[in-house]
């Protein structure tokens, strides 16, 4: 049982580590200290790090490694010791949950994630009501993307409720917890997340069958975020004139405040840098060195192929293919599958639209939790089909 809480509650940490980190850093009224973010990120990795038989879908991220160890001896020393270490992390967390198979349980993920959420609301509740700074996103605890990053928490949350079997009763039920932390999150003017949430539900449903119960309580997610952004009617008003503005403009220049016209606007510097890097791209950090806005262009894929080489993003897309192959196999018979297929998906798009290879820990999580999954279904048939031989032998005499 001990090993059980353990297991599940380094995951939960694992995929709320960020949020941890802000509420921490907060109370204790810092910016960041190197040795606490590397004790949150790595612990959960050592954890949950076990043995597993390689499988076809293993080889491609044994490639993706090589090509990566290739692009640093290629290029050389391209950016710091703490980006280096971050990516080191990311990669690590494919290997790390390649063994957490059927070892999850809801009720633990969901009450260790529900406590940080819980505690995340409320902060961010505070920042709303009493910030009354000229952005329009709240600094919450000092943090200007707080906001942001405690909703990727509510976010598992929900994807851990919903992939339980639950009566329409309990739909609702959570449906109505659920929805304070949404209104709280969409007046702190949170966007992207709660884009990749509905999407990945929606995917959810049309693979679990549940179409009814998930549109439902998708709409209740939407009238949630309406009720957030009504709440605060001039910010809601200057972030909608600034996707406007964005949209009206002829071309986008590097003084956009709108973060989706950043994001095209990166997007355009990746795609013009990619034809002139060489086999093994520029170098881990490269790009934001070479953009105007020195950020990462938020789409993982394209900063792999700028940056590690167009073969690194080609192989990082099949593992990806072939991790969410894996899993969906099972969504509608496993609630475990259920949960994994869902995070696997609302990584992916959020990896498309805000992620970073220093920051890929939980996509490289999922997909080898993924992976596992299929692994672990496939020695459990071996073990059905064929018994241990002692087992046979009785079987046999009698």
């Amino acid at each position: 049982m001990r090993n059980a809480w353990l297991q599940n509650a380094a995951f939960a940490l694992l995929v709320s580590a960020n949020s941890v980190l802000i509420l921490l850093y907060g109370m204790a009224g810092i910016s960041g200290h190197p040795v606490i973010t590397a004790a949150v990120l790595v612990a959960p990795l050592v954890v949950l790090m076990g043995g597993f038989r390689p499988l076809p879908t293993d080889y491609l991220f044994a490639a993706l490694l090589g090509v990566v160890v290739a692009s640093i001896i290629t290029n050389g020393r391209t950016t710091t010791d703490r980006e280096y270490a971050l990516l080191i992390i990311s990669l690590a967390a494919y290997p790390a949950c390649r063994a957490v198979g059927n070892r999850f349980d809801h009720s633990y993920f969901i009450y260790i994630t529900g406590a940080i959420v819980a505690a995340a609301t409320l902060v961010t509740a505070w920042a709303v009501l009493y910030d009354q700074g000229v952005e329009y996103k709240p600094r919450v605890l000092g943090f200007r993307e707080g906001a942001t990053v405690f909703s990727l928490s509510l976010c598992f949350l929900i994807f851990a409720l919903v992939s339980t079997n639950l009566s329409w009763r309990k739909w609702l039920m959570i449906g109505g917890l659920i929805a304070f932390p949404s209104v709280v999150f969409a007046a702190a003017m949170v966007r992207h997340p709660f884009i990749a949430l509905c999407l990945a539900l929606s995917v959810l449903a049309v693979f679990l069958g549940q179409r009814r119960q998930i549109a439902v309580f998708v709409g209740l997610i939407c009238l949630s975020i309406s009720i957030g952004l009504a709440s605060r009617l001039d910010m809601s008003s200057k972030l909608i004139g600034l996707v406007v503005q964005s949209a009206l403009k002829p071309t986008v220049s590097c003084d956009s405040e709108d973060t989706f016209a950043i994001r095209g606007i990166l997007v355009k510097e990746a795609l013009a840098m990619i034809p002139t890097v060489g086999p093994f791209g520029a170098g881990v950090g490269s790009f934001a060195k070479q953009s105007c806005y020195k950020a990462d262009p938020h789409n993982i894929v394209l900063q792999a192929a700028a940056e590690l080489g167009v073969a690194a993003a080609l192989i990082l897309i099949g593992l990806f293919g072939s991790a969410l192959v894996s899993v969906a196999r099972r969504v509608r018979f496993d609630p475990v599958a259920r949960f994994v297929f869902a995070g696997l998906v609302f990584m992916g798009l959020e990896s498309s639209i805000s992620g970073s290879l220093t920051n890929a820990a939980l996509i490289f999580a999922f997909m080898g939790w993924s992976v596992g999954l299929e692994g672990g279904a496939r020695r459990q048939v071996s073990a059905d089909y064929y018994p241990e031989p002692a087992k046979q032998c009785a079987e046999d005499a009698t």
